[in-house]
């Protein structure tokens, strides 16, 4: 290999001092061609100087440490002239890895550039590093494993849970509450109204003494009378749900839906309602209140069915890990669900109301049947029991209530 007299310059033997410096030397051309290696070097790494003098410099280095000589080390020093504690490996003739901090120069000398490079071991700070390491994770094991710590975690989880619940009933009962002020301000004060004056449109006479306004009179005020002790009642049952104190025990789900059926069927007086339901599960619940959530969406069903058209109910069911945290952001905590699907082939509403049909005396349309409380019901059990519900539906083709369910209660 024929040798620049840049080259020639540098393989000079380099004088004691720096020879025997207590750090390895070495310094290479731009086109990476070593030029010159100390004794210290040769030592550390095992070579012969003719082994490295004219090879190019990559040969100190490991494969890690090669990549980051092209994208780093060598751009730095001739960006800026230098690079300062630089973390490589150079690799021994016998291919251990040498772990050295690196501090680089650049210099112009006759012939061209010349990069002179000095190093120190660091064997021991590595050693170190790794003790520190160690040490760390030893100290997180221990904190872990620490028994009062483990505990209060439990307790502080336990009651992140117990806050993410009351959260959630407070959010819902603080829109309840909006909505019930406005009910006392006009729902019930309309039909209060009306009782006053088609009250003073009638006397004492029997009915057959009265005259045709009379008795149309009548009719009204026990139609609104009527109206206005159904929608008390209702209002006054979806209340309770919230200061029950009905005790949570193991409900069979469908056993819970037969009876719901049975009651559906017998109030709509229609003939049968098929049901096509899948096996469900035992959870952990409020009977009386899952009764009514059930007994609602059936009666849903059946009530807004196309005319004509015998109504038909399909239940699925299928068990799940959710989170059971429902409003705090970045908590999880998967529990066992019931994904509960009740599909019917009724009327169904635009898909634009489906958080709309679930607020408190909401209907869609002021002339079908009920009050708009039953779905309202549905929400409100749901919500007790740490679950959730929500409703896709088609108009024309159908409705489809998703039931989420955990099947124990915290």
């Amino acid at each position: 290999m024929p040798t620049s007299p840049l080259a020639i310059a540098m393989v000079d033997p380099m004088d004691d001092l720096l020879s025997s410096a207590p750090c390895g030397l070495f310094s290479f051309t731009d086109d990476g061609s070593l030029v010159a290696v100390n004794e210290t070097l040769l030592e550390v790494l095992g070579y012969a100087r003719d082994e490295l003098l004219g090879h190019h410099v990559e040969l100190l280095l490991s494969l890690a440490s090669r990549m980051f000589y092209e994208t780093h080390f060598f751009p730095m020093i001739r960006m800026h002239g230098k690079a300062q504690e630089f973390s490589l490996s150079l690799r021994a003739k016998t291919g251990e890895s040498v772990p050295v901090l690196i501090n680089a120069v650049r210099k112009a000398r006759p012939g061209g550039v010349v990069n002179h490079c000095a190093f120190m071991l660091v064997r021991e700070r590595a050693k170190y590093e790794d003790e520190l390491l160690k040490a760390k994770w030893a100290a997180e094991e221990a904190l872990l494993s620490n028994e009062e710590l483990t505990r209060a975690k439990q307790e502080l989880e336990q009651q992140t849970r117990e806050l993410d619940q009351k959260l959630r009933m407070l959010e819902r009962r603080n829109q309840q509450l909006t909505r019930m002020s406005t009910i006392l301000a006009h729902d019930l004060r309309e039909p209060a109204r009306k009782l006053s004056m088609f009250a003073c449109l009638f006397t004492r006479e029997d009915r057959e003494g009265l005259s045709l306004t009379g008795q149309r009179s009548l009719d009204r005020i026990k139609a609104v009378s009527m109206k206005m002790e159904q929608l008390v009642t209702a209002l006054h049952e979806l209340v309770t749900l919230d200061v029950s104190d009905e005790p949570v025990e193991e409900v069979d789900l469908l056993e819970v839906v037969g009876n719901a059926r049975q009651r559906v069927s017998e109030a709509a007086m229609t003939g049968s309602v098929t049901l096509r339901c899948a096996p469900l599960p035992m959870v952990q619940g409020r009977r009386r209140q899952l009764m009514m959530l059930f007994y609602e969406l059936l009666d849903n069903a059946v009530k807004f069915r196309k005319p004509d058209t015998h109504p038909q109910i399909d239940i699925e069911c299928q068990l799940i890990q959710d989170n059971s945290f429902r409003v705090m952001k970045d908590k999880y905590r998967y529990t066992d669900f019931a994904r509960i699907v009740v599909a019917d082939n009724g009327m169904g509403f635009d898909n634009r109301y489906s958080e709309y049909v679930f607020e408190v005396l909401r209907k869609l349309d002021a002339n079908t049947p009920g009050l708009g409380m039953g779905l309202a019901v549905c929400h409100k059990v749901v919500e007790n029991h740490g679950g959730s519900i929500s409703v896709e539906a088609e108009l024309g083709v159908g409705t489809r209530f998703t039931i989420l369910l955990p099947l124990r209660q915290q």
